[in-house]
């Protein structure tokens, strides 16, 4: 069942960025010759209208053919990619990435309005206990509110965190309301805990979910605009880093790929369920829209390139160049995704 959900998932969410770009192709009169969901060799395609639809082999991605994208294809024609103005064919380009953020509004602002809409507090609740850690230890529960850290109030998770920090390699001690009962809890504080656990191995927020009545559906959808832009900047900031620390030469060894992400779609519903998971692959479709309007050829942040190029000098770039130039930014991208997926299956086989 899980492989299922994920399959599905990850297949609306290409779905909906290679729809991006036929919306804007049929909106700017471009011809669309195959849309096709995976990468090719094919296992069924069937035209309708001017159209084939296609199922392929390769479960990575998809597509959306347009006439004129190929070199050979140099006539003219009012539906033709290429004889289309820059700013119509920048639509085109990015019409993916912008379908991909409407659908993590859409799926931040459903989760939200079904469960409730984050709401600050002036408290610090515990949403998560990393398993044999010292908080678990002590006692710890998710779902405590931390009132003090050695009889100082906190009522920021920067607060809690900056007391914690000053007893790093022995105990502090924190009171703890857990259902209206205080209780005092001391926790060992580690000096170098293991990547991404902190030094209690705690997962704190200052925010609680707040029931919102049917009418009140505005209050999800401005949640979801905000969460979407909340995790636009968390990916971009991550993205940054990753390639500037590639460019120093240091390989990233926190990229997941399609094991990857299965392992953290089933592991979420496990102990989340379900609106977790959709919640969690509205953050994959702001990745897939952050990752994409990169400048990397075959990206559609590559191929806008070209369109700036063409808007700047008015002319058309040259389309068998373009085209090469996308063909091994294609061949990087694949070999990038099996080097990744090696990797999932490494950590897997040695854990």
């Amino acid at each position: 069942m899980d492989i299922l959900i994920f399959v599905v998932a990850l297949s609306i969410l290409v779905l909906v960025h290679e729809f991006g770009h036929y919306f804007a192709a049929k909106f700017t009169g471009v011809k669309v010759e195959e849309f096709g969901l995976g990468l090719p060799p094919k296992i069924w395609g069937k035209k309708i209208g001017q159209t084939i639809w296609s199922l392929n082999w390769l479960p990575i991605g998809g597509f959306c053919k347009l006439e004129g994208e190929s070199p050979e294809e140099n006539k003219k024609s009012q539906t033709s990619f290429m004889y289309k103005n820059p700013w119509q064919k920048g639509l085109i380009v990015l019409g993916g990435v912008l379908m991909n953020i409407v659908l993590a509004v859409v799926i931040f602002s459903t989760v939200y309005t079904i469960l409730g809409v984050p709401t600050q507090t002036n408290k610090v609740k515990v949403i998560g206990v990393v398993k044999n850690s010292p908080a678990e230890t002590a006692g710890v529960k998710e779902k405590d509110w931390v009132v003090s850290v050695n009889e100082i109030y906190v009522s920021k998770p920067e607060e809690l965190t900056k007391e914690v920090a000053k007893d790093k390699g022995k105990e502090t001690e924190l009171m703890i309301n857990r259902d209206g009962q205080l209780l005092p809890l001391k926790v060992m504080v580690r000096d170098n805990p293991p990547a991404g656990e902190g030094a209690m191995g705690i997962a704190i927020s200052h925010t609680e979910m707040t029931k919102i009545a049917w009418y009140e559906f505005y209050k999800g959808i401005g949640a979801g605009f905000k969460e979407a832009y909340f995790w636009g900047k968390i990916i971009m900031g991550g993205v940054t880093k990753m390639i500037g620390g590639l460019l120093m030469g240091k390989v990233p060894s926190d990229v997941a790929g399609p094991i990857g992400m299965f392992e953290a779609t089933s592991s979420i519903k496990k102990s989340q369920g379900i609106l977790a998971v959709i919640h969690f692959f509205g953050i994959v479709s702001v990745n897939l829209a952050v990752v994409n309007v990169l400048p990397f050829p075959a990206l559609d942040g590559g191929r806008i390139i070209f369109v700036i190029y063409e808007m700047i000098t008015r002319k058309r770039a040259n389309q068998k160049f373009e085209m090469l130039v996308n063909n091994i930014g294609m061949v990087v991208l694949l070999s990038l995704i099996l080097v990744i997926t090696a990797g999932d299956i490494w950590r897997i086989v040695t854990r």
